[in-house]
């Protein structure tokens, strides 16, 4: 499976499209957690409860855009999503390949 970044915008208030995310949370978790769903979102970055209310960024994996299209077509009312296949680099993994030993941390 492929990694695609989802890059939400608002549609609505941020207040109204955390109301509607708070009432599908359980069953969007579900779906998630019991792969139900034709794409696997794996993590949410949401800073609305930290005053940035204008994105929201989710981690997914799917085989194509369109089963993640598919995933959040009840959503579609509240955000406009961009999809994008992404890399991922695991610096730490890196690290250890090429026996790279961490530095101490200045005070």
């Amino acid at each position: 499976m492929a990694k695609y970044i989802a890059l939400d915008t608002l549609k609505k208030s941020a207040d109204e499209v955390m109301t509607f995310v708070a009432d599908i949370s359980p069953n969007f978790a579900r779906a998630m957690a019991v792969d139900t769903a034709p794409a696997k979102c794996i993590k949410i970055w949401n800073p609305i409860p930290n005053g940035r209310t204008d994105y929201v960024f989710c981690l997914w994996e799917a085989e194509n855009p369109e089963e993640i299209n598919i995933a959040i077509e009840a959503l579609r009312d509240y955000l406009t999503v961009d999809i994008f296949k992404v890399d991922e680099i695991d610096w730490k993994g890196l690290a250890e390949s090429l026996n790279v030993e961490p530095q101490p941390q200045k005070s």
